[in-house]
């Protein structure tokens, strides 16, 4: 496992070995020790998995505020996602600046989401699995969201969303919600 740094504070990519042979391909998604070793702990409180049928499936930009906030490690098992990270912490230089990349189970690529970030990814092909390890137990009420056309992020998607949450559709731009991503990211 390597991790490689990218354009915002505590955003990874994490390089895991793809091991192949006649059988066909074996590698760790997850490996909170190699981690831990590399100057990243992150602890597993739950290992989630999403798959969508279509491409152009967009899920998010989720995130859960303290003290639920939530480190994520994303992986795609199958297909291809478009993964994004939002950097949405009240004193960070790159405030509403986000990274993306592109995971498959080839490229044997993993994202490190941090607290303080949106998450959201849009799917390239049809049935495209992601599997994410969340450092944090599922709290709705400390649920919240962004819209992925929200002009104070813009990001510039790879391609039109088809699906979507009703949820994701509905959330308030962000410009109105200052003083409560203020407040509540402390």
């Amino acid at each position: 496992m390597k991790l490689e740094s990218t354009n915002l504070d505590g955003v990874y990519l994490v390089h895991r070995k793809i091991y192949q042979d006649e059988r066909g391909t074996f590698t760790r998604l997850f490996a909170g020790d190699e981690l831990a070793a590399l100057g990243h702990p992150t602890k597993a409180m739950h290992i989630n998995t999403s798959t969508s049928v279509f491409a152009g499936t967009l899920r998010g930009i989720h995130f859960q505020y303290p003290p639920y906030s939530e480190t994520k490690v994303v992986s795609c098992v199958s297909g291809a996602i478009w993964d994004v990270a939002v950097d949405l912490r009240p004193n960070s230089e790159t405030r509403f600046q986000w990274f993306s990349k592109t995971l498959t189970p080839k490229n044997g690529i993993s994202l490190i989401i941090p607290e303080g970030f949106g998450h959201a990814f849009i799917t390239l092909e049809p049935n495209s699995t992601v599997v994410y390890v969340v450092s944090a137990a599922y709290a709705i009420e400390h649920e919240s969201g962004a819209r992925f056309d929200d002009p104070l992020i813009g990001i510039k998607w790879p391609l039109e969303p088809v699906v979507m949450s009703e949820k994701d559709k509905k959330w308030e731009m962000l410009a109105n919600r200052i003083n409560e991503l203020d407040t509540r990211f402390v």
